[in-house]
């Protein structure tokens, strides 16, 4: 029959916790855990008991501060065969499987009724079973003043503010058959003499007793006396009065046991000392005396109290278990053969507790801990492997293209590397890009003599010899290095915290002098000619432009592009690169109607002040909107005379020629704007320019009216491409066509460009439905052009570079 019901044996009493296969079961200090204790050393979500067979249960932490043991073992993930003992705070409580209680209490009932052991009757002629004061399980501590059978203990474990489950108690006299029977089963006939002779010894002439034979009846009363008189009669050997004592430990009564220890102990009794100590240790009140009753046993050559003083020593009620006396205890444990205290042996040389700290010694212990089949040892000793596993994998990672994985072996919060001091992240992968970008082949391998020093288990210096072969073109470096480091623990596995290097140069290939000299890998370089730094700049750059429009990250590109054109003033590779930069920037300005960050604004005008023509317009359109600077139309405006004047491009002479068509940052003047465009533009195809210089041909058409034609025909080779154009050809159509085809044709462009969002194109629709112009009258239409035309933001200005020119 599968066990089903989680049975829990507690100071507080008898508690019961449904259990089937596979069942997660929370403890913790909040009401939403199955189990709740109460106490300062329960955390809310303190650690979960999973079960993972018939009776096997795993127990595993939830938080790394959690705290807890599992019979007596320390670990943040222990397994375990019920029953056991589980150790939380100052509280100890044994957990149990038990099969469903209705099946449970058949069986008991069927053991009661075939039980046929005497006891006395009470007046009403009940009967009450001898093993009644067995039905406390052994493990648990009773409180204070609690009766147990038919003795009063005067024991203070309530006292002593022990954590409280919130599952509810369950009484002694309403206990589950399994106590009874597992009491039953651990009585013998001398536990039942002892019971009765030390009640005879200790109670007898006390008036209690008077009293309570006096309430009993007289045959019974006559019987007991009979009986405690026959025991008082017979003597029990040394032997016999020490097992009696264990069997009154095992039941919880470690108070008596220790009377009835005390004289043989005194006497030099090796398994007395070994008893006595272990009832001192199950009353939580004299572990001193525990250790030192234990080692004395220990000496004596028992091998059991050997194992029982580790465990004392380790007990988290031992105040003294850091101190040099436990490191001694441990040490002569471990001298006698006692396998279990390697593991703690160990862990008092890592952390120096009672003795100097030694992490060599601490390894060699842990080693012998591994071999008797401590788990915990084995992530110890993985430590000095993987960290050797980390260096070498990152030396490995040299020769990647990419830098994506750097993370998976460098700490993010570096302290030192190669020459950088607490690097940013951002400079610690600027740094290895630019190692690859100068090495573009790289034959980099570890090579055997790696050392580990460990600092501590968390915390390592590893040396790793290298051997390595650059290649650029022609250049080739060859030589071996020693890459020193320091590795730490984190929490996705060990990361570099500290790196330097050194390197010894065997072969330079074609000649020395085509190289620098340096100690560090990344601090060899080839030596470049002057064309050679032009052309290995001018790929960089290339480099750095490819996937803008998907990235938008303009930075990088403009500090290259700005460092070239500083570096080499004479040179003029990098004014394309800086005009297309600068043009990408201008239309992204325009898209998004705000310039996205005010930092570029300073390289942009350094651009500008090297003779970029595009970055004088990029400044001109940032002053006149008032980005990145303060907002003055009249230097943009001068910045867009100085850009035509140094270049003479057709951007410039539109930006300069609309700023004075339109008056902004300077005085209007059709003339000087005319002069501009007009002998330029009117046969463009380029949209903004043919609209700019179809407004200039209006104000000349009203005066003329032979022009109203050209105006048209500016307007049409654009009109498909450019809404606002469509809108003006429309208008003229409407306004000076001479057939009514004409007009229906400019009402249609005019509907056109009110449906692509022209709102004055909506504007102007709505007044033809009104006046019923190109169309026939409809107010309804009208009413909602208007409506629309009111609500309808005007289109975003586009760039001139966003449309393609064609002529």
């Amino acid at each position: 029959m599968s066990p089903t019901v989680l049975r829990l044996y507690s100071a507080d009493g008898l508690h019961e916790l449904a259990c089937p296969a596979d069942a997660c079961i929370e403890i913790g200090s909040v009401p939403e855990c199955e189990i709740m204790l109460e106490g300062a050393t329960i955390l809310p979500r303190h650690c979960v008991l999973r079960r993972m067979g018939e009776t096997r249960f795993r127990i595993q932490r939830v938080t790394p501060e959690a705290r807890f043991t599992v019979n007596g073992v320390y670990g943040p993930d222990l397994e375990a065969e019920t029953p056991f003992r589980f150790g939380i705070g100052a509280e100890e409580i044994t957990f149990s499987l038990v099969v469903d209680s209705e099946e449970v209490d058949e069986e008991a009932n069927a053991v009661v009724q075939q039980e046929d052991v005497p006891a006395h009757e009470d007046q009403s002629g009940a009967r009450v079973n001898r093993r009644d004061y067995l039905l406390q399980p052994t493990t648990l501590r009773p409180r204070a003043g609690e009766r147990v059978g038919e003795v009063v203990l005067d024991n203070d474990v309530g006292a002593r503010g022990l954590p409280h489950s919130k599952i509810e108690m369950v009484p002694l006299s309403e206990a589950k058959p399994e106590a009874l029977k597992a009491g039953a089963e651990e009585s013998s006939s001398k536990l039942v003499f002892a019971g009765l002779l030390v009640c005879g010894l200790m109670v007898g002439g006390i008036f209690y007793w008077q009293q309570f034979l006096d309430g009993m009846p007289p045959s019974s009363a006559s019987a007991a006396v009979a009986t405690s008189r026959k025991l008082e009669a017979r003597e029990l050997s040394s032997e016999e009065l020490i097992e009696v004592a264990a069997d009154l430990r095992q039941a919880g009564m470690s108070m008596l046991a220790t009377h009835v220890l005390m004289p043989q102990a005194e006497e030099g009794n090796i398994k007395a000392m070994h008893e006595l100590g272990l009832a001192f240790l199950q009353s939580g009140e004299f572990a001193g005396e525990a250790i030192f009753l234990l080692r004395g046993a220990a000496e004596g050559g028992s091998r059991e109290a050997l194992a029982d003083l580790v465990e004392a020593v380790e007990n988290p009620l031992n105040m003294d278990r850091y101190k040099a006396e436990a490191f001694q205890h441990l040490d002569f444990a471990v001298k006698l053969g006692e396998t279990n205290a390697w593991m703690p042996l160990g862990e008092r040389f890592e952390q120096g507790h009672g003795v100097g700290k030694d992490l060599e010694l601490a390894l060699a212990a842990y080693e012998m801990a591994r071999a008797a089949g401590e788990r915990r040892a084995a992530p110890k000793l993985a430590a000095r492997q993987e960290a050797l596993e980390c260096v070498a994998g990152f030396v490995r990672s040299w020769n990647e293209v990419s830098v994506a994985t750097l993370l998976d072996h460098v700490s993010s919060r570096p302290q030192r590397y190669f020459t950088q001091e607490k690097p940013a992240m951002e400079a610690l992968l600027r740094a290895e890009e630019q190692m690859r970008a100068l090495w573009p082949l790289r034959r980099i391998s570890v090579i055997d003599g790696a050392k580990a020093k460990l600092s501590s288990f968390e915390h390592i210096e590893v040396t790793q010899p290298f051997q390595f072969e650059l290649q650029r073109g022609g250049r080739i470096a060859r030589g071996t290095g020693l890459f020193t480091c320091e590795v730490e623990r984190e929490e996705g596995g060990w990361r570099v915290v500290s790196a330097r290097d050194e390197i010894a140069i065997k072969v330079l290939l074609p000649a020395g002098d085509q190289f620098t000299s340096a100690e560090s890998l990344r601090d060899l370089k080839p030596a470049f000619s002057v064309a050679e730094q032009v052309e290995e700049t001018r790929l960089e750059i290339l480099e750095k432009m490819r996937g803008l429009e998907e990235t938008q990250d303009f930075k990088p590109a403009l500090t290259l592009i700005l460092n070239a054109a500083m570096t080499f003033p004479q040179e003029e590779f990098w004014r394309p690169f800086a005009d297309k930069l600068s043009d990408r920037m201008s239309r992204e300005f325009f898209a998004q109607g705000r310039w996205l960050d005010a930092a570029l604004s300073a390289p942009v005008h350094q651009l500008a002040e090297l003779g970029s023509v595009s970055a004088m317009l990029l400044e001109g359109h940032l002053l006149m909107a008032g980005y990145g600077y303060t907002r003055d139309e009249k230097r943009g405006v001068a910045m867009y005379e100085k850009a035509f004047e140094v270049g003479k491009r057709r951007d410039a002479r539109f930006y300069y020629a609309e700023a004075l068509f339109q008056g902004r940052g300077a005085t209007q003047d059709f003339e000087k704007a005319g002069a501009l465009v007009l002998s330029f533009m009117t046969r463009s195809k380029h949209p903004l320019e043919a609209y700019l210089a179809a407004h200039l041909l209006w104000r000349k058409a009203e005066a003329d009216p032979a022009l109203w034609q050209q105006v048209y025909d500016t307007l049409s080779r654009v009109a498909e491409k450019h809404p606002p154009a469509k809108h003006l050809a429309g208008m003229v159509l409407l306004n000076h066509g001479n057939t009514t085809r004409e007009r229906k044709t400019g009402f249609a462009a005019l509907k056109a460009a009110a449906e692509a969002g022209v709102p004055e194109a909506m504007k102007n629709l709505s007044k033809c439905y009104l006046d019923g112009s190109g169309c026939e009258k409809d107010a309804h239409q009208a009413m909602l052009w208007k409506q629309k035309a009111a609500v309808t933001e005007p289109p975003r200005r586009r760039h001139y570079t966003e449309f393609v020119e064609q002529e």
